[in-house]
């Protein structure tokens, strides 16, 4: 574990969140399936870091139901899904970017991701790769603004203008992805939440 990682995770910590490291994405796998021990139903946010750990596959193996509105193409139904997700035992999720001062900081488009982060399942885990960490608030802003946001309409096929010039233009596209910003300043009073910190980039 680097210096970097160490503060984020003492800062994370400090803020009531519960903070581990893993060491890839294997190391996380088994983290979450340990973390699912006692759980019968997942829903999963719109992340692919969660995903690429392998994890779900794995849940799946062991019987648990997961609530996964990406593998669903018709739109009322991915809705419902998403609306159960906020009910579910657990609830895994990326996040935009983790400060070094120990706050989440995420943007979305429809809400379902921060609505799960914030309150409602029985256990919330937030997945990261060292990539998503940043100095502060500010700097988790910026990051969604020339990384993480103009790289996921181009995987999507929007055309918004920042699928063109790599950078927010603060648009009123229709398919814009930015809409709901939130940032977790401590860990929700009510809320079991863990962030785990991959040492490895994953993700936007």
């Amino acid at each position: 574990m680097d210096e970097k990682v160490r503060i984020t995770i003492e800062a994370l910590k400090k803020h009531g969140f519960n903070a581990m490291y893993a060491e890839d994405r294997h190391a996380a796998r088994e983290a979450i399936l340990s973390l699912a021990k006692g759980c019968k139903t997942v829903g999963v946010g719109g992340t692919s870091t969660v995903r690429d750990t392998g994890v779900l596959d794995a849940l799946r193996e062991q019987g648990l139901e997961i609530w996964d509105h990406w593998v669903i193409k018709d739109i009322a139904e991915s809705m419902r899904m998403r609306k159960k997700q906020v009910t579910a035992d657990l609830f895994l999720t990326g996040s935009n970017a983790v400060t070094m001062t120990g706050e989440l900081v995420n943007r979305e488009g429809v809400g379902n991701r921060i609505n799960a982060m914030t309150f409602g399942p029985g256990k919330v885990v937030v997945v990261a790769g060292v990539n998503k960490i940043v100095p502060d608030v500010a700097s988790g802003m910026e990051r969604i603004k020339t990384k993480a946001a103009p790289t996921r309409v181009k995987q999507l096929n929007l055309n918004t203008p920042c699928a063109k010039t790599g950078v927010c233009e603060d648009c009123n596209s229709a398919q814009r992805i930015c809409r709901i910003t939130i940032v977790h300043e401590r860990r929700p009073s009510l809320t079991d939440m863990t962030v785990i910190l991959v040492g490895e980039e994953m993700g936007n």
